[in-house]
């Protein structure tokens, strides 16, 4: 396999990917500035704290934490619309079990190349079913229509086998709200399965990126990848520590200056001669930018039962949460066109200055932040077809106004406001 990239796994939303961490013997780091952290020292997320609308009007303030749903009538979905993805499913799996609501959804994953419920989306859908003691009727593998019936939410650890390389992340997240908020104490949720998907959030994505976002929320996680999984094999383990917690209202419409860029080029059973390849074309097409200057790319060995290779390129900026952006290979798959998709992801993202949010958690925030007490105001770097299709599910289920402000001219960034 000398000179391509390993497998990767299909997951549902299109995201970043790569990982920091694993340290073995003859690790070693190249950068083209110094004066940073040891190479020791793992990635850490570093966060503190004219525009024309589209729909998603109609305000309807919301007193409570816990915004009540308007009714607890069937709530109804079309799985074909907006983005036609899995992201439909797991944010109503998330505020059924939240509300009490139950729902239908028909023509799931519409739009992608294998519709219909894939075992990742099983997964979600009967980690869901227990976690909140619900009836799922089409809860299997192909079932296009599935209706989801919740009861109590019982919070508790939960240990989940996706059982092929399906992504954990998005498994993780169908979960973490429902307990969060409903959990008296701590909960651990292990998974197994994919932590590196292509279009779902790896492992470095979610450490670095939503773990700081959640943080800033008021809403503390733990997260470990004791073991990478790629597709085929899969086998990744994901472990969470999910703290009880209330979302809190966030505003934030510029990001500070950039500080660094760091890097992770990263692979499990395939020659070191990969990473070192996805090393250096990342810091060539970054320097060509203009953006060599306190750029650093370490190369890693991840433990694996299967076989692969990521590169992970993080932003970070004064007083924002770092934005992390991967590549995942796949065989036949060279190098630097792996490497090339992170760096493209991180250019667009440095492209737009007043973006205080990447394009990949301005979806995912969404859903807290319509839970919590109060107005949120924030601008992104793009306004995708999942922000989108995330406002119009909430919306659904909530009695919130969430206006998505698309930007007048490009390189300027769109605006979300939650009342």
């Amino acid at each position: 396999m000398e000179g391509e990239i390993g497998p990767e796994e299909r997951g549902d939303r299109r995201l970043a990917r790569a990982e920091p961490k694993a340290a073995e013997a003859g690790r070693r780091r190249w950068r083209l500035h110094a004066g940073h952290e040891s190479a020791s020292e793992p990635l850490r997320p570093s966060w503190t704290a004219a525009f024309r609308p589209r729909a998603f009007t109609e305000p309807r303030p919301v007193s409570s934490p816990n915004p009540k749903p308007t009714s607890q009538r069937l709530v109804t979905l079309d799985g074909s619309r907006g983005e036609g993805g899995g992201q439909i499913l797991r944010t109503a799996l998330s505020l059924s079990l939240l509300t009490g609501r139950p729902f239908r959804i028909v023509k799931i994953r519409a739009n992608r190349s294998q519709p219909g419920l894939r075992p990742q989306h099983l997964k979600a859908v009967q980690a869901a079913a227990e976690l909140g003691r619900a009836d799922a009727l089409g809860a299997e593998v192909g079932s296009r229509d599935l209706v989801f019936r919740p009861g109590a939410v019982e919070p508790r650890d939960m240990t989940i086998d996706i059982g092929t390389a399906g992504s954990t992340g998005l498994v993780l997240q169908t979960l973490h709200l429902p307990l969060a908020l409903r959990a008296k104490t701590a909960a651990r949720v292990v998974l197994t399965g994919g932590t590196f998907n292509p279009k779902a959030p790896p492992f470095p994505f979610l450490e670095q990126t939503w773990r700081g976002h959640m943080a800033n929320l008021g809403m503390p996680l733990a997260l470990a990848m004791p073991s990478a999984g790629f597709y085929p094999r899969g086998g990744g383990r994901l472990e969470a520590w999910i703290e009880p917690a209330q979302p809190k209202p966030w505003t934030r419409t510029t990001r500070g200056d950039l500080l660094r860029i760091r890097g992770v080029a990263g692979v499990a059973n395939l020659p070191d001669d990969i990473a070192r390849r996805l090393r250096d074309r990342a810091l060539e097409r970054l320097a060509d930018e203009g953006w060599g200057v306190d750029l650093e790319i370490e190369t890693v060995r991840w433990p694996s039962p299967g076989q692969g290779a990521a590169l992970c390129l993080t932003a970070e900026h004064a007083g924002t949460v770092a934005a992390a952006f991967v590549g995942i290979g796949e065989r036949g798959k060279p190098s630097e066109m792996v490497a090339d998709e992170a760096v493209g992801e991180l250019l667009d993202y440095l492209s737009v200055p007043d973006g205080a949010v990447d394009p990949h958690s301005a979806d995912q925030i969404l859903l807290p932040l319509a839970l919590a007490e109060g107005r949120s105001v924030y601008t992104v770097s793009e306004v995708t077809e999942h922000l989108r299709t995330n406002a119009a599910t909430i919306r659904a289920f909530l009695d919130r106004s969430i206006l998505i402000e698309e930007p007048p001219f490009p390189g300027q960034p769109g605006r979300v406001v939650v009342e």
